[in-house]
């Protein structure tokens, strides 16, 4: 059966499911009875730009239309509650702390008095790095279209000609990823420099979106703080944790803790682990976690299999979209029922 109709027949389940009942009834009986929402960018676009080099955006208009169904359909716990294990209800996080964090989103969530945990970088914030190194690289070669580039994917033997249209570019981008991923770099932001030295780039290049790109300022997350919201670690540098020494995991870790607390003047107790998956998290990953002093930690798995339990909390994304089946069946896990 091809892709399309595999997908079709799909969605044409969860929509009976939903419309009949059989999914609500599937939700009371044996639902999700707690779950984390994981989200990152919040854009105030009518449609997605052509690329979303990891599918982490969404449009202001469907996150609005999201929010109002999971009010609608769950309990939206505050984010107080994120550390009470028998707080049952859905609780909502957002990733990296760019600048429509503050602009766009947080507006949308006080119009549903909603609180939520933002997962930060103090590196990025102090404006050490100007881009997580994956959005660096997107926007580096963005910045050459149409040219020919020297990469690291054949040594830098022959140059790659970045194609014209941002999906080409998205899908270089990945292939710098899988890059990174197979030889498990550590120095990813060396990596970042040594591909602007080959080409004779400027390591800092101008944002091609500030509110997808740029990250908020402290004043602003302080005022998210004070609005109710809470604030966790996710690293310092946003590197792989999975790929660094003892040591440099101690850095992330630990110097993002004491970096948050210093300016927020409150304990950082929630760690949120970039990327989020088995491929960049071990045994050895949550040890370090929990060394640091984090109580609780965040994943982006469905079914976690590490320990302690509460520093391998499991998390859930959301498709860019407003269809209520759908999220029904991802929110109440009957999607998930016959995988």
């Amino acid at each position: 059966m091809g892709k399309n109709i595999k997908h079709f027949v799909r969605d044409s389940w969860l929509t009976a499911s939903y419309y009949t009942g059989l999914s609500h009834l599937y939700q009371a009986l044996a639902g999700r009875k707690r779950g984390i929402i994981s989200y990152h960018n919040v854009l105030p676009v009518s449609a997605l730009p052509a690329f979303d080099t990891y599918n982490v955006d969404v449009t202001a208009a469907i996150f609005d239309k999201q929010l109002h169904f999971l009010k609608k359909h769950f309990l939206v716990q505050p984010i107080q509650e994120l550390e009470n294990p028998n707080a049952k209800g859905i609780f909502i996080t957002f990733d990296d702390g760019m600048r429509n964090n503050s602009e766009v989103l947080a507006p949308i969530l006080a119009k549903h008095d909603i609180s939520a945990l933002f997962a930060i970088c103090p590196a990025m914030i102090d404006r050490d790095l100007p881009y997580i190194w994956r959005d660096h690289l997107f926007v580096l070669l963005h910045q050459a279209i149409s040219q020919d580039v020297w990469l690291p994917l054949n040594d830098y033997q022959t140059p790659f000609l970045v194609p014209e249209t941002p999906a080409g570019i998205n899908a270089l981008t990945r292939q710098l990823k899988q890059h990174v991923y197979q030889h498990q770099l550590a120095d990813i932001y060396g990596l970042v420099r040594e591909i602007c030295q080959k080409n004779g780039w400027a390591y800092e290049v101008p944002s091609p979106d500030g509110l997808r790109y740029d990250f908020m300022t402290w004043p602003q997350i302080r005022a998210l703080v004070a609005k109710g919201h809470r604030v966790a670690s996710h690293t310092q540098t946003h590197r792989v944790l999975r790929f660094l020494g003892q040591e440099e995991k101690k850095m992330e870790l630990e110097v993002s803790k004491q970096r948050l607390e210093t300016e927020l003047k409150q304990e950082v107790s929630l760690f949120v682990y970039p990327y989020g998956s088995r491929a960049e998290i071990d045994q050895a990953t949550v040890q370090a976690v929990q060394e640091a002093g984090y109580r609780m930690a965040l994943m982006n798995v469905q079914q976690p299999s590490l320990s302690p339990v509460m520093l391998s909390q499991p998390r859930f994304a959301f498709p860019p979209m407003a269809d209520s089946a759908h999220l029904h069946a991802i929110v109440s896990g009957y999607k998930f029922l016959f995988r």
